[in-house]
């Protein structure tokens, strides 16, 4: 989920002075032949909170590709970071663009959102959501993870439920969900302590309109730190990676794992993805499942220096796919070495003023109805250093070739290319193919604004489709 090209769309219209002219344009006939009815994919600001962060967005595309959703947690003060409310909006093919802000969760100084993610059937979102708890002292009670289904049509709510409580010191802090075919929603999240020197993977399914008494401890090797986890469903199956760290004598050991249970809640051997990196740490795994295969994304440090430094700052971005399980390769050209090298770091306390939104590569991934990968992620696109200049990438794929690989038809491409600002921590789904076979790509991003907080952005890869004019700004004085 998790839980980052390029073009700008549209042009502002200035208001100075107090006075201002407003210029009507009709767009051209064969403008408008050339742009589909209905929803635009355009770049829009979906958050617009100037002096608050809205963070961390993750997006879903229904399964028929009408709908999209984007979720995202939001300050409830311009003190509190990400951690706050939660806000869903949507929008349709066969509808006006994007509807209002939904309001899922409202924090405040005794519970506050710290995660959310959705899925999307038919015209209803379904929102997992993590929130911590406080007393009037501002101490940590509890934590829960709390499910809640949202029309898209009437634009209403329709009551939480618990999918999880803790009730010790554990914090709850990543979640992610999944549907099934039958529209039951699976959820996992991190549970962790407040020193996070131990994490574990949990799982938990709806059925029948009932979540499961005894939730799954995924990843069960005690005494380990798990997290960032991701889940989908496909095929039967509920497909579930995280990452983990042991902390032994000689030090830390990295890995990704993947393990994937049935309906009936059986649950299959853990397979090590990455099992027992010591000096080139992966992490941000995500996955995708369809048409009989899954595939999981992940940055995967590649610094030399990274001992000396101290942290990472060189990342390659890596795929596995469960129908070639022995291969690891590049996303966007199925290389197994030689892989190109993007630029980000690891390391928190290098970013000031919440940047911590653009640590690592953070990559995404979700699959088109053929079951084919599309991939975002962010990285420093000035290159190697510290210098801070961050962008949206994608790279994507409309079908395999025949020996198996899959069929990049982009490599990397920068979205938003011309956005002045840093812009990250992005999320991708994939719409219904046009008629000549072009992949429509729904892109959930965080971009800096100028006042140094971050709003949550929609943005595609159909700026082509279409037409728009550049009016003149025209003032007046007197």
């Amino acid at each position: 989920m998790r839980r980052w090209s390029g073009f700008r769309r549209g042009a502002a219209i200035v208001l100075a002075g107090g006075l201002a002219v407003i210029v009507a344009a009709a767009v051209l006939g064969s403008m408008a032949a050339a742009a589909p009815l209905g929803f635009l994919h355009i770049r829009s600001n979906l958050s617009g909170t100037a002096l608050l962060d809205s963070a961390y967005p993750d997006l879903a595309v229904s399964p028929d590709g009408k709908r999209v959703a984007v979720v995202w947690t939001e300050g409830y003060g311009s003190f509190a970071d990400f951690r706050g409310h939660v806000y869903l909006r949507a929008a349709a093919e066969t509808g006006g663009g994007w509807g209002s802000r939904i309001t899922v969760f409202r924090g405040d100084s005794f519970a506050r959102a710290y995660d959310a993610a959705v899925a999307v059937m038919s015209d209803t979102a379904h929102v997992a959501y993590a929130v911590l708890f406080f007393d009037a002292g501002g101490f940590f009670i509890q934590a829960k993870v709390r499910y809640e289904t949202c029309s898209l049509t009437s634009m209403q709510c329709g009551g939480w439920q618990d999918v999880s409580e803790s009730l010790d010191p554990y914090l709850i802090t990543q979640v992610d969900i999944a549907l099934d075919e039958a529209g039951d929603p699976h959820v996992v999240w991190t549970r962790c302590t407040a020193a996070g020197d131990k994490g574990d993977i949990w799982y938990n399914a709806r059925s029948a309109g009932t979540w499961g008494s005894n939730p799954k401890w995924v990843d069960e090797v005690p005494n380990n730190v798990d997290s960032e986890p991701a889940i989908a469903w496909a095929d039967g199956y509920a497909h579930v990676v995280w990452k983990a760290k042991h902390t032994g004598a000689g030090g830390n050991l990295h890995y990704i794992r993947y393990r994937r249970v049935n309906k009936a809640g059986t649950w299959e051997s853990i397979i090590p993805l990455v099992n027992g990196e010591r000096d080139y740490p992966p992490g941000n795994p995500d996955v995708a499942a369809g048409a009989g295969r899954a595939f999981v994304v992940w940055d995967w440090c590649n610094d030399i220096d990274r001992a000396i430094r101290g942290y990472c700052q060189v990342y390659r971005l890596v795929y596995w796919r469960s129908d070639r399980p022995t291969e690891i390769q590049e996303v966007g050209t199925n290389r197994t070495a030689g892989m190109a090298d993007y630029y980000s770091i690891d390391d928190k306390m290098r970013f000031p003023d919440n940047s911590e939104y653009l640590l690592d590569l953070k990559p995404s991934i979700a699959l088109n109805k053929d079951g084919w990968p599309a991939v975002v992620w962010h990285s420093n696109h000035g290159g190697e250093g510290e210098e801070m200049s961050y962008a949206v990438y994608y790279s994507y794929a409309i079908t395999g070739t025949g020996d198996g690989s899959v069929d990049w038809i982009t490599t990397t491409t920068v979205l938003s290319q011309s956005q002045p600002l840093m812009a990250g921590s992005a999320a991708i789904g994939v719409g219904t193919p046009r008629p000549a076979g072009e992949q429509p790509l729904h892109i959930a991003y965080m971009q800096q604004l100028g006042t140094g907080y971050w709003d949550v952005y929609y943005d595609s890869n159909e700026k082509d489709r279409y037409g728009y004019l550049y009016l003149p700004i025209i003032m007046r004085t007197g």
